[in-house]
């Protein structure tokens, strides 16, 4: 098991030992030829973490309901700068979404609103949103690919960047381990949808912990 399967498996652990009457939400993985066959049109290469990745688990799946247990949307667990979670996508989805936003940069390049805008890069590959106004994304043909967290009105202004996959998942983990989330409504939600954030009180730990993996 790879370090970053690890990681995943260790943050799984701790969410079934959370007290919440959790469910697994999450679509199960894919094999490595069925993430080719989703991504053959891509115009790069996505990183060998980023298949790790789906092989594990393929994003959030849409149940339409929740039969009466707690859906908890944690594995970018981002909050501290989000009142709503940032949603696990789907392989397919992060593909069609990729897509989307490329289609939606060439429009906006066409009558560019100003001489130095930044926009949207074809390589980018988002694998976690919400609503596309705070997005996850790695970067194609890069080995490991680092992972940025935006808001998409600000693209050229990362909230923070990670040096991979693996270091921001072993924050996380980390987080986990030394027990820096707590567990409230989101705002976002039906009454009884929670997620999982930073406790405010505990950010400066956190930020102890991104640097350890990531200076």
């Amino acid at each position: 098991m790879s370090k970053l399967t690890d990681k995943l498996e260790y943050i799984w652990s701790w969410l079934e030992s959370t007290n919440l009457d959790f469910f697994d939400c999450y679509n199960p993985g894919l094999t490595r030829q069925q993430i080719d066959e989703i991504v053959k049109d891509l115009p790069f290469k996505l990183s060998n973490e980023v298949y790790e990745l789906y092989q594990w688990r393929n994003g959030i799946a849409d149940l339409g309901y929740n039969n009466n247990y707690l859906p908890v949307e944690f594995l970018f667990p981002e909050q501290f700068l989000n009142n709503s979670p940032i949603s696990f996508c789907s392989l397919q989805y992060s593909f069609s979404n990729s897509h989307a936003l490329w289609q939606l940069e060439q429009s906006i390049m066409m009558n560019k609103p100003f001489d130095d805008y930044k926009g949207w890069d074809q390589k980018w590959f988002p694998i976690a949103s919400f609503e596309n106004k705070k997005i996850l994304y790695v970067v194609g043909d890069l080995e490991p690919s680092p992972v940025y967290f935006i808001d998409y009105v600000f693209l050229d202004n990362p909230l923070r960047v990670y040096k991979s996959l693996t270091s921001m998942i072993s924050v996380i983990a980390e987080c986990c381990e030394f027990n820096l989330y707590q567990i409230i409504p989101s705002y976002y939600g039906e009454a009884d949808d929670m997620i999982i954030r930073i406790d405010e009180q505990k950010l400066e730990l956190e930020k102890e912990i991104y640097r350890k993996y990531n200076s």
